[in-house]
């Protein structure tokens, strides 16, 4: 049940929310306390609608432990660029899922770790309502990382996701609407401290095995201003936020 990059991952990896599980579902549903797990490869770690390896390959493998009761514990983590000594992030969380009639809700609490990194650490708190309606399901998150000591602010990111499968096929399309305000938003330029993120793409489903497409991007400055100061890198009018350039990620991700 990892949010962590909320519906734009989950999505993507059809992978980085709800683990995969091997087996019958209604046998998972009876046992009290249940594993699931993944291994995924993506052409580029987006968070979201942000480069996180620096628009290079990532590996990621998580586990889950889930309980009837609906209580779950899970570690999840991937390769990253270097970001202040580090180079790998990893996931803790844990929080309560349940499901009443065709309504789910979640909430739950994530740790990012960074080993190796300087002032790098931080938590947030999240909740998502999800609906069914037939072969499709809309989910609504919210995401908040409270001032603490390792970002310049509070940040909140609320994020609308989509997503209908195509009956007698192994597809499923999705997409995502994400909005981000606060001190985790990057911008070269500091012109802003606030995006809009979205994703639109298909999965394509061959247990254990699956196969997603997406097209990712984002509304950030794409170039530094051509007048005044020029908090980042570059001359007038040059390119910025190259980790934030819209693109195609193409994920292959196993579970178990």
């Amino acid at each position: 049940m990892r949010v962590s990059n909320s519906f734009v991952l989950a999505a993507s990896a059809a992978a980085a929310a709800t683990l995969a599980v091997a087996g019958p579902a209604e046998a998972q549903e009876d046992k009290p306390v249940s594993f699931s797990g993944e291994a995924t490869f993506v052409s580029d770690y987006r968070f979201r609608g942000i480069s996180l390896s620096d628009r290079d390959p990532a590996v990621q493998a998580g586990l889950e432990l889930s309980t009837k009761p609906g209580f779950f514990v899970g570690l999840w983590g991937s390769s990253i660029a270097e970001f202040n000594g580090a180079t790998a992030e990893i996931d803790l969380y844990g929080g309560w899922t349940g499901t009443f009639d065709f309504l789910s809700a979640t909430l739950g609490i994530i740790g990012y770790l960074y080993p190796g990194g300087d002032d790098t650490n931080y938590y947030e708190l999240y909740g998502e309502l999800g609906f069914t309606l037939g072969p499709a399901e809309l989910t609504v998150g919210l995401n908040v990382a409270p001032d603490q000591g390792n970002i310049a602010r509070s940040n909140r990111y609320l994020v609308f996701g989509a997503s209908l499968g195509v009956p007698e096929t192994p597809v499923t399309l999705k997409g995502s609407l994400g909005f981000e305000r606060g001190g985790l938003v990057p911008d070269e330029t500091g012109r802003t401290s606030k995006k809009t993120d979205w994703l639109i793409g298909a999965d394509f489903s061959f247990e254990p095995l699956t196969i997603g497409v997406a097209y990712i991007g984002n509304d950030l400055p794409k170039r530094f201003p051509a007048v005044g100061p020029r908090p980042g890198p570059g001359l007038p009018g040059a390119p910025a936020n190259e980790i934030a350039k819209n693109t195609v990620v193409v994920t292959l991700s196993v579970g178990f």
